[in-house]
């Protein structure tokens, strides 16, 4: 079985997590929501494979990425374009501002909306804070499903008295392209004596996606390393197919010279084409050739991409493994990267009602 290390988020996590709730978390079951990025470029809490939220949800979504820093202004409004869609009172979303050491909490609870709509919210009480920190977290309780809440885009606006302007202090939108040319330190790999990346890309939807990859290079201290097919170390450019894979026993598969063609990624490149390849679930793994580690060398992957999800449930990831099998790191390809995200649902029954809002 595959162990996960996600030190150094988990850490974050756990610390943000405890300082947000003050429940212990409950393994949440399928019929949970998370927060993810869903269809159209859009982030809400919904389940897995699906467009609506769950039963017996606690999920919370807070800020971590850039330090957003409000001193010096006399006024400051942070505007949020959302939607919610709820079935009654028990389901909400809240909105939470406070500084790092969670004191001086503002929030505001959302109320449902005809379509997407915009809100100003007024952070009085946090002027002068230099590290201002935000989050939301989605509640619901086990009498009905709907769409529930989607955020779309957020801008932060400061003025100061006698300017006569505002200036934009932080903007941040849904949008979950992954394009262009990629690099990633993988450094971790001189900790073992063999190690390989992996690519994978899936989803829980008959989705008619696929992501992109070629010209992969790993160098070690600005060295290439990756070995080639035709023998060698270099760029893996995908002209003569590509790594070993595993399929998990799914309809997904890898393969170069696919339908596909974007930008400059057309010609010879890595597909995992669920286009191609249909089937409710999609789930397609290739691996590297093995590459030495250990020493004190710094390790650098390169790549070129192009992935667009279009549906919920659909990831993309780059891992790498050591040699016992062991997943040592794992990168989710989505914008949700300065993000974290805690779930404290509490377990669903399945009934004769349905799994949806049915438990005891």
């Amino acid at each position: 079985m595959k162990t996960l290390f996600f030190i150094a988020a988990l850490a974050a996590a756990v610390c943000l997590a405890g300082n947000a709730v003050s429940v212990e978390p409950a393994p949440p079951s399928e019929y949970n929501a998370h927060w993810q990025l869903i269809q159209g470029g859009v982030v809400g809490c919904v389940r897995d494979g699906t467009n609506v939220y769950g039963s017996n949800d606690y999920a919370y979504l807070g800020y971590f990425g850039q330090v957003i820093n409000i001193h010096g202004y006399d006024g400051v409004v942070m505007r949020i374009n959302y939607s919610q869609v709820t079935t009654d009172e028990g389901d909400y979303c809240t909105f939470y501002a406070y500084d790092q050491d969670f004191e001086r909490v503002l929030e505001h609870k959302f109320e449902d909306t005809d379509g997407t709509q915009s809100i100003d919210i007024m952070l009085d009480g946090l002027y002068g804070i230099r590290d201002l920190e935000f989050g939301f977290k989605w509640v619901s309780d086990s009498t009905g499903v709907d769409k529930g809440f989607r955020l779309y885009d957020i801008e932060m606006y400061g003025c100061v008295w006698g300017e006569g302007t505002y200036t934009n202090i932080f903007t941040w939108g849904a949008t979950n392209d992954v394009t262009d040319h990629q690099t990633f330190d993988v450094s971790d790999m001189r900790y073992s004596i063999m190690s390989c990346l992996a690519f994978e890309y899936g989803t829980d939807l008959d989705t008619q996606g696929w992501w992109a990859l070629d010209n992969v290079d790993l160098l070690a201290d600005g060295e290439s390393v990756l070995p080639l097919p035709g023998g060698g170390y270099g760029v893996e450019d995908f002209e003569n197919g590509g790594w070993y894979q595993d399929r998990h026993g799914l309809s997904g598969e890898w393969e170069t010279g696919t339908d596909h063609a974007t930008g400059d990624m057309s010609g010879a490149n890595w597909q995992c084409d669920s286009a191609a390849h249909s089937g409710w679930r999609y789930e397609a793994e290739t691996f590297t050739p093995w590459v030495a580690g250990g020493g004190s060398r710094t390790f650098t992957l390169d790549f070129d991409t192009w992935y667009h999800p279009v549906g919920t449930g659909e990831y993309a990831s780059l891992s790498y493994y050591i040699s016992d099998d062991t997943l040592l790191y794992i990168e989710q390809f989505e914008n949700l990267d300065d993000w974290h995200e805690t779930d404290y649902g509490e377990d669903v029954v399945d009934t004769s009602w349905g799994a949806i809002k049915a438990s005891f």
